[in-house]
This record gives structure tokens, C-alpha cells and sequence, in this order.
């Protein structure tokens, strides 16, 4: 009896092998169909960028749109020039129309002309498999074209921000923002995003089903911005929530959380919301008016609340002084350290702004003597003033300090200019000659 056991598992296993080899093949070819490459140009970058040119991975999500799948990280979420190139074909500029500020996610959109011959991938849109699921990750990895590589699903974690797959097909630089495939549906089922250095086999993708939400609001005509929550939690001890409130930095009357709630669900659905990820993609598509279902003093209540969205790539700016890049501060916890609305986010190798010695990361106080919340008021008084510019900056400090102050001397407000995005490329300004935006167009956080 062990015998013939051994000899049936020998004979599956000779069957099985050919057929998930056929499965892999089937779904890698059909990937060189929909499957791109990406490079962007940055020339003026805000903090999560540096300047240079990148390249990455991307892939069709809707052909008669032509919109194409990728990374944040490889589209850029400072002002860029972006370009697509389908396998055999040259290079198309492509206009960032979505990224968004919690998933590493972009969304390019290509004339439908450029797509030729490509198909849409087909994607997974329901839950994430399970452990041990065969997948395949696909991309350019260090400059190999239309490259493949097999794997699992090793886990999900939320460890490093946003909620993740983990794997072990193998993720390097040039697969970021390809598609995570499953090798017995052949559908996408996540974002090629990361891999942990130092660590082997254990890289990450974003989950494809929370983006299918971002696509189907799009597609409807509808924002897909995440909220501005305004809310930090709590870090669990063990396996306690993710999601118990610790401050509330937002306007409580228009969400009333309290230090101590727990948030575990959106009324109407029956679903358990386990970290903030979850809540973001559960409260997509409606920040107008939402009920959130709250654990307090060990009742379940019933919450309404309307959150505005968090602000979206294009519609953030900078100011650009001696080199150095002035743009908005984004903290939800700035409350907590007296920062204002307005950072340092770079400085220019070998400029004036250099010399005088500001830092990526110093917040702005004041600029001659006037306090500055936000980037329209700094744009206001550099149009104003064409003299030097004396700058008090809060910079983190060590010890038993915070923060430490320093008070530096920029050239003269002659030199300033307006960064912002327009489709394919960013525009570059003088405040003095370029015409003049309304305030509408920074949306201040």
C-alpha cells in the first residue's frame, strides 16, 4: 500500500510540474503584451525625490483609455517628464493622472494611438491569495528587458507603511511598478513595489484589488483620493488593533473620534477593518459623508464623519530660490512640533542656498520678520520683496532638544520662481515676469 502511494505521488508530481511550466509560460507571454517601460526625468524634485533620471516598469490597465499602471516611485511625485515604451516600439511621452499619497500607485495615460498592439492585463480584483500561491514577477530588472521571475505569496504585511504582499520571486531595480502575477489564474494580483535589504527572497508588491477601486472611481468621473485623516494610532502590543485613535489632529466636528476609539468598521458593510490601509480603501469615493462603526469604552457606536482629500500630486507646488526648493509641509502630527505649513524639500548641489547652509527637511518660520504658514504667503512676499531674504528655519536637533533654530541669508527675491506641473513636463516660472496663479491653486494642508 506505501509503495503504490509513493508511486501515484511520483506520478503527480511528473504530471503537475509540465502543466505549472506550461501555466508559467502562458502567463509571462501574455505579460509581454501589456507589460512597458518607463523612464522620468526630474529635474527639480521635492522630498521624495532626488534629481536624475529613473527607469521602471508599468503596465496596461485600460487600452482604449490608455492608461498604464505603475509606481509613485517610478512615475515621481515631483514634477517630471514622463515616457512609455511598449515592447518593439519607441518612446511616448505619457501625463501623470493619478498618484496617490498612501499606496506606491500612478496611473499614466498615453494617446490611445501609442498603445497599438498591447492588451489590457486582466486583473485580480478580489482578495489576495494565500501563502504558498505560485506567482511570477515581471519587469526589467537592472536593465533586462521583459525579464520574469517565479515565486510565492510568502505573507501580507503592514510593517513598512502601507499594507503589502510579500514574496520571494525575486524584485530588483527595473521590476518596480510591473505586474506580480498569478501563476495559476494568469491575472495581475499586485505592483511590483520594493525588496528588504539585506534580507533574501523577501520583496513586495502593493495589492492589485485596492487599486481596482482607485480605477473603477476614476473611470466614474470620481475623486480617488484618500482622506486627510488627521488621526495617529496607536503602535500594538502584540496582535492588539491597528487602529485604536491616539490624537485626533483634525476638525472634530466634522469626525469626532475620540483619544481611545477603535475604529472597526464602515456601517454598512460587515467587513473588519484591520489597519489604516484597509480604512483608506474603505473610505474611497466617499469623504462627503461616511458612518464609521467605533469601538468606545466597550460599546460598539456609530460615527459620521466627512474628511477632505488628501492633496494630490499635481496640485502641489514649490518655490524655487537660490537653489533651494520651497514646498508645502506635509505632517498630519506637525501640531505636535509648532511646524508650519512650508519646508525645505531640496537643495541644489554647489548653489548660493548651499553656501548659506539650509538642509532638506528645516521648516520655514518666518522670512524677513513675517511668519509664513504657507507657500502662498512665501510666494506673496518674495514677489514683494526684491531685496535678501533672511529665513528663520526649524531643524531637527539631537540630544535633549528637538529642534534647534537657525536664522540663514538667501539672495535676493529677484531670483524666485514658481514650480508647478502642466501634463507632460513641469513650468518653470520667474515670479516677476511668469503670470501670477491664484491661491486656489495650492490646496494648503
Amino acid at each position: 500500500m506505501v509503495h503504490r502511494f509513493r508511486l501515484a505521488a511520483t506520478l503527480l508530481a511528473l504530471i503537475s510540474a509540465p502543466a505549472l511550466a506550461d501555466q508559467a509560460e502562458r502567463a509571462f507571454n501574455r505579460a509581454l503584451a501589456y507589460t512597458v517601460e518607463i523612464r522620468t526625468m526630474v529635474k527639480m524634485p521635492f522630498l521624495e525625490e532626488a534629481k536624475g533620471a529613473y527607469t521602471g516598469a508599468g503596465f496596461v490597465v485600460d487600452r482604449e483609455r490608455g492608461w498604464i499602471l505603475t509606481n509613485a516611485h517610478v512615475a515621481a511625485r515631483s514634477p517630471a517628464q514622463v515616457s512609455v515604451a511598449f515592447r518593439n516600439t519607441g518612446w511616448v511621452s505619457a501625463e501623470k493622472l493619478f498618484v496617490d499619497r498612501h499606496l506606491d500607485v500612478a496611473i499614466l495615460a498615453v494617446p490611445k494611438e501609442a498603445v497599438g498592439n498591447a492588451i489590457s492585463a486582466e486583473l485580480a480584483c478580489e482578495p489576495a491569495p494565500g501563502v504558498g500561491h505560485p506567482v511570477g514577477a515581471f519587469g526589467h530588472p537592472n536593465g533586462l528587458k521583459f525579464t520574469g521571475t517565479r515565486g510565492i505569496i510568502s505573507g501580507t504585511t503592514d510593517r513598512f507603511g502601507a499594507e503589502s504582499l510579500q514574496t520571494d520571486a525575486a524584485i530588483n531595480p527595473g521590476n518596480s511598478g510591473g505586474p506580480l502575477i498569478s501563476l495559476d489564474s494568469g491575472k495581475v494580483i499586485g505592483i511590483s513595489v520594493s525588496s528588504l535589504r539585506g534580507a533574501q527572497n523577501t520583496n513586495f508588491s502593493v495589492p492589485i484589488n485596492y487599486v481596482c477601486r482607485i480605477l473603477e472611481l476614476l473611470k466614474a468621473g470620481k475623486d480617488p483620493a484618500v482622506p486627510k485623516l488627521g488621526l495617529a494610532f496607536f503602535e500594538p502590543q502584540g496582535n492588539g488593533s491597528k487602529l485604536k485613535v491616539a490624537r485626533n489632529y483634525g476638525d472634530p466636528a466634522r469626525l469626532p473620534l475620540e483619544a481611545g476609539d477603535t475604529v472597526v468598521g464602515v456601517a454598512g458593510t460587515n467587513e473588519l477593518l484591520q489597519n489604516e490601509t484597509q480604512l483608506l480603501h474603505a473610505l474611497r469615493g466617499q469623504l462627503d459623508s461616511f458612518v464609521l462603526r467605533v469601538l468606545r469604552r466597550s460599546h460598539v457606536v456609530e460615527v459620521p464623519g466627512s474628511l477632505s482629500p488628501y492633496y494630490v500630486t499635481a496640485d502641489q507646488n514649490g518655490l524655487l530660490l537660490n537653489g533651494v526648493i520651497f514646498s508645502s509641509t506635509h505632517l498630519r502630527d506637525a501640531a505636535e512640533g509648532h511646524i508650519g505649513g512650508v519646508m525645505v524639500h531640496d537643495v541644489e548641489s554647489g548653489s548660493d542656498g548651499e553656501q548659506a547652509g539650509l538642509q532638506a527637511g528645516d521648516y520655514l518660520v518666518s522670512a524677513n520678520g513675517h511668519a509664513v504658514d504657507n507657500l502662498a504667503a512665501l510666494q506673496r512676499l518674495l514677489e514683494i520683496d526684491d531685496g535678501k531674504i533672511t529665513m528663520v528655519l526649524k531643524r531637527r536637533a539631537f540630544g535633549d532638544r528637538l529642534f534647534t533654530y537657525v536664522e540663514r541669508e538667501l539672495g535676493s527675491g529677484k531670483s524666485a520662481s514658481l514650480i508647478r506641473y502642466s501634463p507632460a513636463d513641469l513650468t518653470h516660472e520667474s515670479l516677476k515676469t511668469g503670470p501670477r496663479p491664484t491661491n486656489a491653486g495650492y490646496r494648503d494642508q
